[in-house]
């Protein structure tokens, strides 16, 4: 009965199937990089703010087994399928060292804690690593709020006011979080959870059990849409901490209120009654499956080995083929898949789940058989790295704190390793020098400290007095940092006796180190003389620093790596970095002579 009541709101409702086209052409136009669509990821926000509207509607009071059923046999053999073709291909298609992650993927999925495992990795806009299901976090989120909405709905229930508590409290969370951890408030269900509510509003107090109830506003409905054709043209920072232009932040606010006039008010029947918005309406109709293949279709399609998660096809003739690939797959999907009755979900979740074991198992199998020891010592130099910062739960317990003990032990004294990317690399190797000097290590959250207003040279003295250390370690990627920067901390240090060692940069290379291993590409070589042509104008004032400060110590590491040519691995092949720029833990060993000068 429900699943007709549905299918009557649908006939009624174009619009709805019209914002879908929309939200999921602005998420394919934008991986394929295609019209300009710079923030094509809002169209996610556009499928929350539907969703939350349908679910107010299709579950009735009393009935949470039979709608959590419902949900799964809409949901379940689609995005299971999508999985397991995804990892057939990528055994024939991916190398060892990014098989493994295509394998992890696919077992969060089972959960659908596929959110979840994206957060414990990174943002969702690096593209670092190889996420071939990086798009399955958005049903991770919308599956995990399914579970809730019985519990919500109930709430709902004793108290109408609950529900605008929940998006008022959901919503400031999440924008408070944003100013934090962006990815948390992107990744995380209850941070998210406002604007499925948002749809419960509309759903609930504008219209008649999903139809118009206010057919003369129709025109609110235009505006809607119109903002929604508009957004995804507006850059929006995904990574910015910044939490009026972050995402999801305001921006995602106007998103979800443009899709709720077009759901609350619709829109005008001419632009309902023609051929082109009953072309957008088949599009609505495949937009779930749509939505499943294009990201695993881009990125296998795209994929180069030890490069990450390739998007944006530069050639037309690429975009041309990879949209041919997504229509005729989503077809498939749809036909075959989606719209087929699937009466025993559970022995479809069984299938999946042993069918996604056997799989996982081949991809620790077969480079196993494939490939020497020192050809996955090149593959595993891709995990071969420090965990990522200070680990989610700092962020969590103290999400104010712009530095955490790396180290174990409860020394007397302490030291405060600062950087970017690049310190987080060594931090490992450097606190095992410290601990061995009987020094705990702080190190500086902060993705960006002194590089932005993350951490001002004030703030990270102060930071230093608080720790009860006169001691700061600063390493950088090169030309990360300005001079001027580094010559305020250190005459800032130094009026608080305070002492600067100042680790050089690395070398760094314009490809993956291991790419350049394995496939023995020499044209990629380094050598001394070029890493310190490219950094001589740093080395020099640095040196000028040295002279006027007399806190200030420099450490050069270049021949570390570098004699005549620069040496990127050890004779068994193990890289000393994991991409082009970042030391590996193998890599960063190779410092513990310079850190044993700077304690």
């Amino acid at each position: 009965m429900h699943v007709n009541i549905k299918m009557i709101m649908m006939n009624m409702r174009l619009d709805i199937q019209l914002l879908r086209a929309i939200a999921v052409i602005f998420v394919v136009l934008f991986h394929l990089e295609i019209a300009g669509i710079e923030s094509g990821f809002l169209g996610v926000d556009v499928f929350f703010v539907v969703s939350g509207f349908l679910m107010a509607i299709l579950y009735k009071k009393g009935e949470a087994k039979n709608f959590l059923q419902r949900r799964a046999r809409r949901l379940i053999p689609a995005y299971f399928a999508t999985v397991l073709l995804t990892l057939v291909a990528s055994l024939f298609i991916v190398l060892p060292s990014e098989l493994g992650q295509v394998s992890t993927q696919a077992l969060y999925s089972l959960f659908f804690a596929n959110n979840i495992g994206f957060w414990m990795q990174n943002s969702y806009f690096s593209k670092a690593d190889f996420n071939p299901l990086l798009h399955l976090w958005s049903l991770g989120v919308e599956i995990q709020f399914y579970l809730f909405v019985p519990l919500l709905a109930w709430f709902f229930r004793k108290s109408k006011i609950f529900l605008f508590l929940a998006i008022l409290g959901s919503f400031a969370a999440c924008v408070f979080i944003v100013g934090i951890s962006t990815k948390t408030s992107f990744f995380m269900m209850p941070l998210r959870m406002w604007e499925f509510l948002i749809g419960f509003v509309v759903a609930i107090y504008l219209t008649n059990n999903g139809s118009v109830k206010f057919n003369n506003f129709r025109w609110l409905g235009l505006i809607g849409l119109i903002i929604l054709c508009a957004i995804p043209f507006i850059h929006v920072d995904g990574q910015t901490l910044n939490r009026l232009q972050g995402h999801p932040s305001f921006y995602a606010l106007f998103v979800c209120i443009a899709t709720s006039l077009v759901l609350g008010f619709g829109l005008p029947k001419s632009l309902e009654n023609n051929a082109i918005s009953n072309i957008f309406a088949k599009i609505g109709d495949y937009s779930y499956s749509i939505y499943l293949v294009h990201f695993p279709i881009i990125v296998l399609y795209l994929y180069e080995p030890f490069s990450g998660t390739k998007l944006y096809p530069d050639s037309y003739i690429d975009k041309g083929i990879l949209l041919f690939l997504i229509i005729i797959s989503s077809i498939l999907m749809h036909k075959l898949v989606e719209t087929r009755r699937f009466n025993n979900i559970a022995v479809a979740y069984l299938f999946s789940l042993v069918s996604i074991f056997v799989l996982t198992g081949a991809t620790k199998v077969v480079p196993k058989v494939m490939y020497d020891e020192r050809e996955k010592n090149i593959f595993n130099g891709l995990e071969d790295r420090a965990p990522y910062r200070c680990g989610k739960l700092v962020r969590i317990i103290d999400p104010k704190a712009i530095s955490c003990k790396i180290n174990a032990e409860n020394f007397d004294q302490s030291v405060l390793l600062v950087g970017n990317s690049h310190a987080d690399s060594i931090k490992m190797a450097f606190s095992e020098v410290a601990s061995k000097h009987k020094l705990n290590t702080y190190f500086l959250v902060s993705n960006t400290p002194l590089m932005d207003s993350s951490v001002t040279p004030e703030r990270l003295i102060d930071e230093a007095i608080k720790l009860k250390t006169n001691h700061l370690v600063l390493h950088f990627s090169p030309k990360a940092l300005e001079l001027s920067t580094i010559e305020k901390v250190v005459d800032l240090a130094q009026k608080n006796n305070m002492t600067i060692d100042f680790i050089f940069p690395v070398p760094v290379y314009t490809n993956s180190v291991p790419k350049i291993i394995y496939q023995k590409n020499i044209e990629n070589q380094y050598d001394f003389d070029n890493y310190y042509i490219d950094n001589l104008e740093f080395f020099e004032k640095m040196n000028i620093l040295k002279s006027k400060y007399a806190n200030l110590r420099n450490h050069e590491v270049g021949k570390i790596f570098c004699n005549t040519e620069c040496v990127i691995s050890d004779q068994e092949n193990h890289p000393y970095y994991f991409d082009d720029n970042h030391l590996s833990l193998t890599g960063a060993k190779l410092l513990k002579p310079v850190f044993e000068k700077v304690m």
